[in-house]
């Protein structure tokens, strides 16, 4: 019924090297904007596996369990988001075409729908309270931007780390603007290996 793919095989580096609309080259036919400071960043860990980040906890720099992500086989099916405090934030339903729902985000959907990917593989879009976002791959990470705005600023980063951690970097002002959650959820669906589309 699964079907484990590398999530980023999808965006090979042939596709890579097509412009995304509203996102900076990324071979360097424009500059990116540079990175946010270090300040700016609230920085999130996907740990201990339980074998994968289907079954893990999401801690903070200071180690505090923020979220939880769990697979739980009384239920086969489905994976839950649970805050810090343990109540579900997010639902995700693993059938044919996976289904995703954000709580006070988005009802029930067809992940493929919540984040489609482009015609050209070169990015994923995504819409959150009205507003629209691309996931586009740059060297070793998954970022999101803003769309359709001419100087885009970084707002989040997934990357896999040395120790088999994924983080997850998010800019304070994306957590301002209600992003986090979603973030969290989309990291989630874009490096547990399923197939979303």
């Amino acid at each position: 019924m699964y079907s484990h793919i590398n999530p980023y095989a999808t965006w090979s580096n042939s596709n890579v090297r097509r412009a995304v609309p509203g996102v900076p080259s990324v071979h360097g036919a424009l500059p990116f904007p540079p990175d946010p400071s270090a300040s700016n960043l609230v920085i999130f860990y996907f740990t201990a596996f339980k074998p994968s980040i289907l079954n893990c906890t999401v801690t903070g720099q200071n180690t505090y369990p923020y979220f939880k992500i769990v697979t739980d086989s009384t239920i086969p099916g489905y994976t839950a988001v649970k805050d810090g405090e343990g109540k579900t934030i997010a639902l995700i339903e693993w059938k044919a075409r996976p289904l995703a729902e954000i709580r006070n985000v988005f009802s029930k959907q067809c992940i493929s729908d919540w984040l489609p990917l482009a015609a050209d593989a070169s990015h994923r879009s995504m819409k959150v309270n009205g507003r629209k976002y691309i996931w586009a791959p740059q060297k070793s990470t998954i970022c999101l931007y803003p769309a359709g705005v001419q100087t885009p600023e970084l707002l989040a980063r997934i990357s896999r780390r040395d120790d088999s951690t994924i983080s997850l970097e998010v800019t304070s002002s994306a957590v301002t603007a209600g992003l986090l959650e979603t973030c969290v959820v989309a990291t989630v669906v874009l490096q547990c290996g399923h197939k979303i589309d």
